[in-house]
């Protein structure tokens, strides 16, 4: 009923702003609690409820994590399932914080393994694309605006539901991060094609049957969303590759690799199917941090 009203009045719109503003501040609360008490309570919880309570998607996870790996034997597929569903609930806590966290401890615990190349190509005034996947915590690159003397953007799909949209805006944008609606994307970044930014892509979403670029993806034909890379080529953009890894505990280290700085000298698809490649070592080393739960394969 709200959404309903949210989109053909102002009373829907007010009473969407007032939920919010209620919703922000128990989230807001709730993430002031250190974080091994969150741990100890919201993430036990969530895993408890997820996992051994609700099974939630658990078939989905169970079929993804089979598809990827038909080398691995049942056992060693329930254990991993059971890996994604707790390190998933920790995301979640680790989300919860980002309400709350400052800067200066966010940057401390999120570490960029190679700024240098970045600022090396920033100082030669190149438009720079990051591409990544549904792996680790992918919300705590919010603070990479804080991090580097650029802009940083991150490509945006609106929430279907309006209050979830803008508590999802909210934490997105702590730190500086500008948010760019995918509809819009080719527009803004063809308006500043000339402005050394990066712009920051999850790219493995399913893009429909007859859109994208067809790869072998985990053991499985699929296809790959390659709006990043047709945006590359017509804005000339260095692309990167961005893996995140566990650093400690409730730390992550940021690796970016260079897939091309001369893009048009690769055959159309050539970047896509890189980042695939990068992307599935990536899942290799450690499946429990990739989103299982998604419905990637239609």
């Amino acid at each position: 009923m709200s959404i309903f009203l949210y989109k053909n009045n102002n009373i829907g719109k007010g009473v969407i702003n007032a939920l919010y503003r209620i919703s922000l501040f128990f989230i807001y609360l709730l993430s002031m609690l250190p974080m091994e008490l969150l741990v100890a309570s919201v993430g036990r919880m969530l895993y408890f409820i997820s996992y051994q309570l609700t099974k939630y998607r658990y078939n989905v996870v169970l079929q993804n994590l089979a598809r990827s790996f038909p080398h691995k034997r049942y056992g060693e597929i329930d254990s991993a399932a059971k890996g994604f569903y707790k390190q998933f609930s920790l995301l979640v806590v680790e989300l919860i914080k980002l309400f709350s966290i400052s800067r200066h401890h966010l940057s401390n615990l999120v570490h960029v393994e190679n700024p240098e190349l970045l600022l090396a190509y920033h100082a030669n005034h190149r438009n720079m694309i990051g591409l990544l996947g549904h792996y680790g915590n992918w919300e705590c690159l919010n603070v990479l605006a804080y991090k580097f003397p650029f802009r940083v953007n991150a490509l945006y799909k609106t929430l279907k539901n309006p209050l979830m949209d803008k508590i999802v805006k909210k934490v997105r944008t702590r730190f500086g991060v500008r948010l760019i609606p995918s509809h819009q994307a080719l527009r803004y970044l063809l308006k500043n094609k000339m402005e050394s930014q990066l712009t920051l892509f999850i790219a493995d979403q399913f893009p429909g049957e007859s859109n994208g670029e067809p790869v072998l993806f985990l053991n499985q034909t699929t296809q790959m969303f390659d709006g990043a890379e047709k945006l590359a080529k017509v804005t000339d953009a260095v692309v990167f590759y961005v893996e995140l890894s566990r650093r400690s505990r409730h730390g992550w280290n940021v690796r970016f690799s260079l897939i091309t700085d001369t893009i048009h000298a690769l055959k159309q698809g050539e970047v896509t199917q890189g980042f695939n490649l990068r992307l599935q070592q990536t899942i290799e080393k450690d499946p429990s941090f990739w989103l299982w739960s998604h419905r990637r394969w239609k």
